[in-house]
Order: C-alpha cells, then structure tokens, then sequence
C-alpha cells in the first residue's frame, strides 16, 4: 500500500512538471507569435513609408497617431501622411537593427536602431542623407488589426559602435 502511494505521487509529480512545461513552451510560443506579428507590421509601415503610399501608411495608423522626429519636431498623422503625399518625406531605405519587442496587455512596443536614407535630389552627385537614429514604435490592439500609435526617434552622432553601415542606394 506504502508502495502504491509514492508511485501514485511520483506519476503526479511527473504529470504536474509535463503539464506545467506544456504551458510555459505555450506561452513562450505565443509570445514569440505575437512578436513576431508586430514586428512584421513595423517592416510594413517601413516599407510603405519608403514606397511613398501615403494610404498604406495611413491604415496602419490609429487616427491620433503622434510622431516624433529627431530633431524633436512632432507630427499628427494627416501630417505625417501628408509630408509623404507632398514628397517631403522621400526615403530611400528605412532600416530597423537589433530590434526589440516588448508586448503588454493591448499592444507592443518595438524599438532598436534605426538607419534612415532620405533621396537624393535630382543632379545630386553624393551620397544619401542618412540618420541614424534610436527607435521606438507603440503598437495597439484594435478591432481591426494592429496600429500604429507613437513613433518617437533619437538621432544618434553616427553610426554606433559596431554597426554595420547602411546600404548604399542607387
């Protein structure tokens, strides 16, 4: 009867760990997912704001959307939207490195270094302008999907250390 009982909780023990292993492998995947979620809508938002669809842009937006340059200069989203639609926000490559997810009830944040390159002007000979920058980027849950809430830069002196340069374009 001894015998039984220890077997009896020694099978609970081991059922308890596999279950309690179960879940955090759970969790741990679908906290991954959801990074995962967010940080391809960050590559989206980059990519439409380098192909200048100031629409495409917009739907990723909540209406109330803040941004915040480097150099401290903030913007609403119609103005956002509608530096892209006047062409005074031509990039040539928006770049996130290192990035960073950090996810909470209703959303998530996504931060890391940032590389960007504005046009050349026409008849230009040199090289883009880039900025290199420190990121943050507030992502909300909503009804339809994730939106941007708030992207706020700091511009950094040059590239930091050990980062690899940003791509030259043509």
């Amino acid at each position: 009867m001894k015998n039984a009982r220890v077997l009896l909780v020694v099978v609970c023990a081991i059922a308890a760990t596999f279950l309690v292993s179960s879940f955090a492998a759970r969790t741990r995947a679908q906290a991954s997912a959801a990074q995962q979620q967010v940080l391809d809508m960050q590559k989206k938002f980059q990519d439409l704001t380098v192909a200048a669809d100031a629409e495409g842009v917009a739907a990723l937006m909540t209406d109330d959307a803040i941004f915040v340059h480097g150099n401290g200069a903030a913007q609403s989203k119609s103005e956002f939207v509608g530096a892209i639609k006047a062409g005074q926000m031509a990039f040539s490559s928006y770049d996130l490195k290192d990035p960073k997810v950090v996810t909470f009830n209703g959303g998530a944040i996504v931060s890391g270094l940032v590389d960007l390159a504005f046009k050349s002007p026409p008849g230009a000979t040199g090289p883009p302008r880039v900025l290199h920058m420190r990121g943050s980027s507030v992502w909300l849950s909503t009804s339809s999907g994730l939106k941007l809430a708030l992207d706020q830069d700091t511009t950094l002196s040059g590239p930091p250390a050990g980062a690899p340069p940003a791509p030259a374009s043509h």
